[in-house]
């Protein structure tokens, strides 16, 4: 093909050519183009060339266009604004391409302590514009499949909608977080009867269907039924009411990272710990087309792939 063959002229000789043109001077031109007298001569000689044509006539006196230079000059302008054009389209093209991505994180989890993933969530190649949100898995849920944000990690899914496409990328498990003046504060593990009597603040089922009903089904099998109080909506809130000994609340394991004076962690038993696992998905839109979009999912699922995630087992003390 033509525009891959070797006698086309180089960019920086048509460079060179335009700014003498301009000038009609080769001391100012090169001073434009930030190179000595010298290398320019020898770009514009070049050209002339590769061309076979005389385009500038230049003595000791005067520099100026012969005609074929001044024919050429407006098609070597018209390229290099053309070319100028082309870059620049692209760059606002990329950058609109990149910081498009809403990536949505539930907010009952502490990222930092699930190595693998947190790594990838704070490598700044990777979040370079994705605009990150944290909000509970259901409104995330609803996000995504409103086309408010492109993708998000939930906890516990299950997709009842067939536009959407979920994959479960790791696992945390829960314990209870106790008033430290708790009679079972004391103790290693927690079996549900120890804290059979303790308020438990819990959520409504409207905000994870799916660990909710789990939940309800295992208390039902053991004979749970502590008295229930509204979950707040804050973390910090709820164990601040913890710590006033007004409750106590099922958390993930990961958030032991948020301590709080006046309130102890502790496991639960191995029969129940088994069954009180929060998973933890990736969902985006099945009809995603975005490549941005995918591309993110993708580099998701190599991580998920590559080292399982393995969730954060605390000591407690």
């Amino acid at each position: 093909m033509a525009i891959l063959s070797n006698r086309l002229p180089t960019i920086r000789q048509l460079q060179c050519f335009v700014a003498v043109a301009e000038e009609l001077n080769f001391r100012r031109a090169a001073e434009r183009l930030h190179i000595s007298q010298p290398p320019l001569s020898r770009q514009v000689r070049g050209l002339e060339t590769l061309l076979g044509v005389t385009l500038i006539e230049r003595d000791t006196h005067r520099v100026a266009l012969t005609a074929a230079g001044k024919h050429f000059v407006n098609e070597a302008h018209r390229l290099l604004v053309g070319l100028d054009d082309a870059v620049t389209s692209l760059r606002d093209s990329a950058a609109t391409y990149q910081e498009n991505i809403r990536f949505g994180l539930t907010s009952v989890m502490d990222f930092s302590q699930l190595p693998a993933l947190n790594v990838l969530l704070a490598n700044p190649s990777f979040n370079q514009g994705i605009h990150q949100e944290r909000a509970y898995s259901k409104r995330l849920v609803e996000r995504v499949l409103a086309s408010q944000i492109d993708l998000a990690i939930v906890g516990v899914f299950a997709s009842a909608s067939p536009a959407l496409k979920s994959h479960k990328i790791g696992e945390d498990k829960m314990m209870v977080g106790l008033p430290a003046s708790h009679a079972a504060a004391g103790k290693e593990c927690i079996d549900l009867e120890d804290v059979a009597d303790t308020p438990l603040f819990w959520f409504p089922r409207v905000d994870n269907p799916t660990f909710f009903d789990r939940c309800e089904a295992l208390f039902d099998q053991v004979g749970f039924s502590a008295p229930r109080k509204p979950e707040p909506k804050e973390h910090v809130d709820l164990l601040a009411r913890i710590a006033a000994g007004e409750g106590m609340g099922f958390l993930p394991c990961s958030m032991k990272a948020a301590r709080r004076s006046g309130v102890v962690y502790r496991a639960f038993t191995d029969n129940i710990e088994a069954r009180l696992r929060m998973d933890i998905h990736l969902i985006w839109r099945a009809n995603e087309q975005n490549d941005a979009v995918l591309d993110v999912v993708n580099k998701l699922l190599a991580t998920a792939d590559a080292q399982a995630f393995t969730p954060f087992i605390p000591s407690f003390p």
